[in-house]
Parts: C-alpha cells; sequence; structure tokens
C-alpha cells in the first residue's frame, strides 16, 4: 500500500495553516485499550477515521493527500479477486474453513493497522499537550515539532489507507463466499419422521404381554 501525499506550504517552508491546528478538534477520538484489544476486522471497520478529521489533520502539518477511499478499496478488491482467480476452493472442507482463511489472509493488516491506530493516539495525545503549553511563535519556530507533527499525520493517513484497504479486501470476499455457498450448497436439514407406527405396535405388544400376565396371576 503506498501513500500519495503532496506538500502545501508557502516560500518561507511554513505551514500554511500553522496557526490553525491549536484549533484543531481531536483527530483521532481518545479510544479504550479494550477496544483495541479486539484484534478483528469488524474493529478495524468501526474504528477507521473519517477522511475529514485525516484531510484536517495532513492540512494542519502543510500536507494534503488527493485519494478517494473508493479507490483505496477497488485496488484492495481488485488484490482479493487476482488471489481469488483460479483458485482450487475444494481444499476447503466447508463455508466456515474458507471463512476462516480469509480472517487469517487479512490479520497482518489488522494488526498492523491497529498498531499504527493506537501510536496515532498516543502521538496525537502528546502534540495536544504540547500545543496547550506552548504558543504559536513557539511552534512555529521550532523545526522539532512541525517534524513531528508531520509525522503523526502520515501516521494517521497511513491509519485511514489501511482501513479502506482492509475494508475493500473484506467485501471482495464476500463475493467470493457467495460464490462458494452457490457451489457448495449445504446439505438440507434431515426431516424429523412422522411415521409413529412402529412405536404404536411396541406398545400394543407390551400392553397385550401385560394383559396375558395378569390374566395369569387371575387364575
Amino acid at each position: 500500500m503506498t501513500v500519495t501525499i503532496t506538500t502545501s506550504r508557502n516560500d518561507s517552508g511554513e505551514a500554511q495553516n500553522a496557526e490553525q491546528s491549536s484549533e484543531l478538534s481531536t483527530p483521532v477520538r481518545r479510544l479504550g485499550r479494550e477496544k483495541l484489544s479486539e484484534r478483528t476486522i469488524e474493529t478495524v471497520l468501526q474504528l477507521t477515521p473519517d477522511a475529514e478529521t485525516v484531510a484536517a489533520t495532513l492540512r494542519a502539518a502543510g500536507l494534503r493527500f488527493s485519494r478517494k477511499a473508493e479507490t483505496v478499496r477497488r485496488e484492495a478488491a481488485r488484490t482479493v479477486r487476482a488471489e481469488a482467480k483460479g483458485f482450487d476452493f475444494s481444499v476447503f472442507e466447508d463455508f466456515a474453513e474458507l471463512q476462516e482463511q480469509a480472517r487469517l489472509s487479512l490479520q497482518h493488516a489488522v494488526e498492523t493497522f491497529l498498531d499504527l491506530l493506537a501510536q496515532a493516539e498516543d502521538e496525537r495525545f502528546q502534540i495536544e499537550q504540547i500545543t496547550q503549553n506552548t504558543t504559536v511563535e513557539q511552534r512555529l519556530g521550532d523545526p522539532a515539532f512541525r517534524a513531528r507533527r508531520e509525522a503523526a499525520a502520515l501516521i494517521l493517513y497511513q491509519v485511514w489507507h489501511g482501513g479502506h484497504w482492509i475494508a475493500g479486501a473484506w467485501e471482495a470476499f464476500d463475493k467470493v463466499f457467495d460464490a462458494y455457498r452457490k457451489a457448495n450448497p449445504a446439505p438440507p436439514p434431515a426431516l424429523a419422521s412422522n411415521d409413529t407406527a412402529p412405536a404404536r405396535q411396541d406398545l400394543v405388544a407390551r400392553k397385550i404381554v401385560s394383559l396375558d400376565a395378569w390374566k395369569s396371576a387371575d387364575r
């Protein structure tokens, strides 16, 4: 996954929107560590930052990005389709095994996303602390702070990109799942038998035996 980013700086090399940085809302909402511990595709889909947040964070660091979520998702879907084309799905015992393997194939991307998200959140918190305790002039005159803010923005962009890549791949897997289910329909559930004749015959036989025993005892 590549990152396509262009800079937006004035002739002095300063970020054009630097003075607005202290007024930006939190770029990544504070997350509970228990949520980050749920390292699943569903967690990624829930925690992927929105484009507006990412754009504002990049802009504050003097950067902008021109990619669209749909483009990233299509790239991921093409990757999945290329892998699935010509694949022998008969190696899977059933649908559950296929789905498990699909999840495993994306797990590395999920782990990377969540690690970057935690890193982006930590950087966001540290930058907010610095912003609250310094003036705009101090931050503009501090190359280390500007570099740190730019690096943090790029990490957040990677989180956004990774989240949409995983979403696109999982959507493509849904189509693979549908094709597998059509080619390998689940067996119909066993029908419960309504034929109670054998049971009735057994009950009648027991009653006859009991009746004979009672008659014999009465003699």
